[in-house]
């Protein structure tokens, strides 16, 4: 298996109406991340995973997530309502990466989505990652529409749809958007091994 570290160059300190702040998340979240994914609503919940899971398997993708791959957290004072994760390695080819993404359920249509993918796309970008992957269920018409905003181009396999975004057009997509909040990028850093994960995007 071929590893590659992902780097975490910029603290994505993104600040919407002043009160949801993004910041990289590590093993220490791991509480905080599995809260998030049990307030989903139930047909949220289903959408992002699939389907159902038990707990020791969320436990087990939560910690996998938390070392291996990038993992970014959107926070309502210390409430975390969203996160996205970057996954790289494994079956996943060179230049690609598995995007997984989560918003809670009463912050949905807000801009958080958005404000996630962005964060990813400069992550991606700044990891040698040219291609995201997005994998979500076909009944999910709200993450397909988000993911064509940033140039995805879907494509369909049973239930699910399959996008992929070419990371440099969707950074130009995202540039050209009307930018209503402020996007300091005070200094972090720190790194994650990469990993394989679902890759699930909600909006």
């Amino acid at each position: 298996m071929r590893l590659k570290f992902l780097f975490k160059p910029r603290q994505p300190q993104l600040a919407t109406g002043g009160d949801v702040k993004l910041r990289y998340l590590g093993p220490v979240d791991a509480n905080a991340f599995r809260e998030h994914i049990h307030d989903l609503h139930f047909e949220d919940f289903r959408d992002r995973f699939n389907g159902r899971v038990s707990d020791e398997w969320l436990d087990r993708y939560i910690a996998r997530s938390l070392n291996e791959a990038i993992v970014v957290g959107a926070f309502d004072d210390d409430h975390l309502v969203g996160v996205a994760e970057l996954h790289t390695g494994g079956q996943i080819e060179p230049g690609e990466g598995e995007s997984a993404f989560s918003v809670a359920s009463d912050w949905r249509h807000k801009g958080v989505g958005t404000i996630l993918i962005k964060a990813l796309l400069r992550a991606a970008s700044e990891n040698d990652v040219a291609t995201i992957l997005v994998e979500t269920g076909a009944q999910n018409h709200a993450m397909k529409a988000l993911a064509q905003r940033f140039g995805a181009r879907m494509s369909f396999a049973g239930d699910q749809s399959i996008g992929r975004i070419d990371v440099a057009h969707g950074l130009s997509l995202a540039a050209r958007m009307p930018e209503k909040r402020s996007f300091p990028t005070p200094p972090g850093g720190g790194r994650g091994r990469p990993g394989s994960g679902n890759a699930e995007v909600r909006n």
